[in-house]
């Protein structure tokens, strides 16, 4: 029984001992300790909080060195000097070194938010300035910041509905459907000429629709034909792309090979370009 005691009295001691000694870290050494995971993990957002929090509680509070200061340097440069979102997101990036230095100045924090929101990084945006009340409690701006904050969460959620397959969709059909209203009317020609005539192919666009038709120009064997349009069908679109069967033509020799034409019409709207018959045929808007 007296063993028993004296080995727990002695874990007992040893647990003092050890819980004595992590109280006597001081808090520098414990923000060195945190600086040195943070500088393994720069993304750990957790941790940089308990940094800050950390710095908050300490008497004197630790400077800013000449290195972060470098690297706020870089960034005031990037940011006066910016032309386009690729520049606001270097400016960023400059800030963002400055921080896994002193994670525990509001300035770089609001600053960096700016650049970010410049470049049109809302989410990163946010979180900066989030950073920066965090850094700041006592902020003369806080109000101004939170309704920032608030303002990037609306744009945030705004472009996630406005992303949305739905949405996506949506817009898709909008934009084929101006697409096919702009060129509604317009008649495409493809030139043809063989052993037999020479002519055009043409499509014509109709609302929602092509149109096939064709025009002889020369003929050995059908001169009576020759300068007269003939209908060869027609075909629904389906955004850009439509297949067209024909009337009376099919492929070679076979009568019951029909001729079938696949197309899609050129995002310009210049052209189309069109399968049928193992031949790739481009038609040519027609002015």
């Amino acid at each position: 029984m007296k063993k028993i005691m004296r080995a727990s009295l002695l874990t007992l001691a040893f647990s003092f001992v050890f819980l004595s000694a992590a109280e006597a870290q001081s808090p520098q050494q414990t923000l060195n300790q945190y600086m040195a995971d943070l500088q393994k993990n720069p993304n750990d957002y957790a941790l940089r909080e308990k940094i800050i929090r950390h710095v908050q509680a300490m008497k004197p509070a630790p400077g800013v060195s000449m290195e972060a200061e470098k690297f706020e340097g870089r960034a005031e440069f990037a940011i006066k000097n910016a032309k386009t979102e690729a520049h606001f997101l270097d400016a960023a990036k400059e800030y963002e070194k400055a921080l896994l230095i002193a994670p525990w100045v509001p300035a770089y924090y609001f600053n960096q938010g700016i650049a970010f929101e410049k470049a049109g990084k809302l989410k990163e945006a946010k979180r900066s300035f989030e950073f920066y009340l965090l850094a700041a409690p006592n902020a003369q701006d806080a109000r101004d910041v939170r309704k920032r904050i608030a303002g990037l969460e609306y744009a945030i959620e705004k472009l996630a509905k406005e992303s949305s397959p739905a949405a996506m969709t949506e817009k898709k059909r909008q934009e084929e459907g101006a697409f096919l209203k702009k060129i509604d009317g317009a008649r495409y020609r493809y030139h043809y000429s063989d052993n037999r005539d020479a002519g055009y192919w043409i499509l014509d666009i109709h609302g929602n629709q092509v149109v096939r038709g064709y025009i002889i120009t020369s003929s050995r064997f059908s001169p009576e034909d020759v300068g007269r349009y003939q209908n060869d069908g027609a075909a629904p679109l389906n955004g850009r792309e439509f297949t067209l069967i024909s009337r009376k033509f099919t492929c070679g020799f076979k009568s019951d090979a029909k001729l079938v034409e696949k197309g899609r019409i050129s995002d310009d709207g210049e052209s189309i370009t069109t399968q049928v018959c193992n031949e790739t045929r481009t038609y040519r808007l027609e002015r």
